[in-house]
């Protein structure tokens, strides 16, 4: 097995060039399979067209591609974990306060989880602030979390609550929060190690597991199971997500869970 990222090195944000030079090296190196996160639906059309010509199995994960053909795709229930974490940020919060959003690069995945979110948060009548199209965090990670949660408290000193798409993002406006000497709730998705610390640490609120462990499970199977000759799934059949419908880690039941490293057996594969 040889992994590679889509993330350019230089700007550090997701870059679909990088990623479509990866999947021709792939390509080239003529796998049995190919699985590919979708970071944007319609990209990678040519390389993935030619690889199944050339009798390679390809696989989507984390959005359906539109407009070519996979032979199979799984995605994440974005939408309503996106939904259950908000609406518990939202529940933890006077009706009417003040409400951020921070968003992530515009995947499919991404693009679901903050439907479910904006969502739940008119639902429960909070007001929102600012414009969660110009609270991206294209790089993915703490730092850039921390720099846009900045930019929020400059803007909205009083703000009450956060949403953040993923953990990473969630840990970093914590730190600006902190600095700022600002008292604010926040939830996010993803369900890592340092999320679950900062819950037990009582500085974040909620995170929804997604369980990528399950989704993993699912896709390899299906890779699996084609190049056994036991699939008989149809082109572009839609493997089933994991249920996240019980996604929350809260301080109720932080105790009991455990992360990915624990659950598992990792494999050190190859970087190329």
């Amino acid at each position: 097995m040889i992994r590679s990222f889509a993330m350019n090195t230089t700007t550090g944000q997701l870059d679909l060039g990088v990623q479509a030079e990866a999947v021709n090296r792939g390509i080239a190196a003529k796998p049995s399979a190919i699985a590919y996160f979708v970071v944007d639906p319609k990209s990678m059309k040519p390389q993935i067209e030619r690889a199944r010509k050339s009798g390679i199995p390809v696989y989507a994960a984390f959005g359906k591609p539109d407009g070519f053909d996979v032979d199979a795709y799984i995605t994440l229930n974005d939408e309503q974990q996106g939904y259950l974490s908000a609406k518990y940020l939202a529940d933890h919060l006077p009706k009417g306060a003040k409400v951020a959003v921070i968003s992530g690069p515009p995947t499919p995945n991404v693009n679901a989880e903050m439907v479910g979110a904006n969502k739940a948060l008119a639902e429960a009548g909070v007001t929102l602030v600012g414009d969660e199209n110009q609270q991206r965090n294209l790089t993915d990670n703490a730092a850039g979390g921390q720099q846009i949660m900045q930019g929020i408290l400059q803007r909205e000193p009083d703000v009450q609550g956060v949403f953040s798409y993923n953990d990473d993002s969630a840990l970093g406006a914590i730190a600006a929060a902190k600095a700022a000497g600002k008292t604010v709730l926040f939830t996010s998705r993803n369900g890592t190690k340092d999320a679950v610390a900062a819950i037990k640490g009582g500085s974040l609120l909620a995170t929804c597991d997604i369980d990528p462990i399950a989704l993993g499970h699912e896709l390899g199977q299906a890779i699996v199971d084609k190049l056994a000759g036991r699939s008989d799934l149809p082109v572009n059949a839609q493997l089933p997500a994991p249920d996240t419908s019980d996604c929350l880690i809260t301080s109720d039941n932080v105790a009991s869970w455990k992360p990915y490293e624990e659950q598992i057996h990792y494999q050190d594969i190859k970087t190329g």
